[in-house]
């Protein structure tokens, strides 16, 4: 009888054979995407560089800066800058600081005008005050005043010269009405030394001898017409000058309009400013605020993304903070929208970036 017992083989593995890359699936754990996407990250953790402590500090100091300047750049950053007649307003500054276009040497045109136009009240008082009291004592003081606003050495000294002079002819005037009239001369002269162009536009007056100051109230109602009306109607505001042209031809020279820009279409130009001004002053106090602020966070930003792009994630390993949202980013480029104008080819604002 045959023996029917088997020779045991050695143990083999009990795994069945690879399958093919097609007949297995491209995701799971065997899958080839998945053993494509294991081999990928293994190269790109293998590759990649450190970033340096140097670097890495000066990306942690820059995003400090960052945060408060971006934080209080939105605290500030309000509603109403994004208004249409607002951004005009912006333009319009920009445009008359420097000169360009249609508003080329208007800007120093417009600080007299409106300067005349708010000390109006003190231009008027001293002429009248000259007019009414013709006394020799006070006729001096108006002479000794006119002289001294063609050669003083600044506003400080010019203010103490004419306390002395008045000690010394107040002294001589007989009437107390007299006294009381030259008081008020030299009070209104201390208002007008409140802005650098107040002593410049008396001077004016008195050279080209303006005859009637009621011009001033004329262009001072009509700027105050305007209080609610629509200013980016250019129309409109053209017509006003044009009803009220003799009033501006009289200030010509006073405020310094050249022949080049003595015509309604600039004069307009000027109206229109000083009236967004008065209606907009305020809350450009708090624009301006906004673009100092955005200015100062403009420097650690250019910093900020210099290090990020000079280190991508695909070359260096990037601590958590390269991922970070930038705070103040949105609110600068939302203004650098607002305040570019890419047909001209004009920025209205200065971040800091030319």
């Amino acid at each position: 009888m045959e023996n029917s017992s088997q020779t045991k083989l050695p143990n083999q593995p009990s795994s069945s054979p690879k399958s093919p890359w097609w007949k297995r699936g491209l995701f799971g754990k065997n899958g080839i995407i998945s053993q494509w996407f294991h081999k990928f990250l293994r190269r790109f953790s293998q590759t990649r560089e450190t970033i340096s402590d140097s670097t890495t500090f000066l990306h942690r100091r820059a995003m400090t800066d960052i945060r408060i300047l971006g934080k209080n750049a939105e605290l500030i950053d309000n509603e109403k800058f994004g208004q249409e007649e607002f951004l005009i307003f912006i333009k319009l500054k920009y445009l008359l600081s420097r000169n360009i276009g249609d508003h080329a040497d208007l800007y120093e045109s417009i600080r007299l005008l409106q300067l005349a136009i708010e000390a109006k009240d003190s231009f008027i008082a001293i002429d009248q005050t000259e007019l009414s009291f013709r006394g020799s004592k006070q006729q001096d003081f108006y002479k000794y005043t006119e002289d001294l606003l063609g050669h003083y050495e600044n506003i400080d000294v010019f203010r103490e010269n004419i306390q002395v002079k008045l000690s010394e002819v107040i002294a001589q005037v007989k009437t107390e009405e007299g006294r009381v009239a030259l008081q008020a001369y030299s009070k209104h002269l201390n208002r007008l030394c409140e802005d650098d162009l107040g002593l410049k536009l008396l001077s004016l007056f008195k050279t080209f001898q303006l005859a009637d100051y009621s011009v001033l109230r004329q262009i001072s109602d009509l700027i105050k017409s305007l209080d609610k009306q629509d200013l980016q109607s250019y129309s409109t505001l053209i017509s006003l000058v044009m009803a009220n042209f003799n009033a501006f031809e009289s200030l010509r020279k006073i405020i310094n309009v050249s022949d080049r820009n003595h015509n309604p279409d600039n004069y307009a130009r000027m109206v229109q400013y000083i009236a967004l001004n008065y209606r907009h002053g305020l809350s450009f106090i708090k624009f301006d605020e906004l673009m100092s602020i955005l200015k100062r966070w403009y420097r650690p930003y250019q910093t900020l993304i210099g290090i990020r792009e000079a280190h991508p994630p695909h070359l260096y390993k990037q601590p958590l903070s390269f991922q970070e949202p930038i705070a103040g980013e949105s609110t600068y480029f939302k203004y650098v929208n607002w305040l570019t104008d890419k047909k001209a080819g004009i920025t209205y604002i200065d971040f800091g970036t030319d």
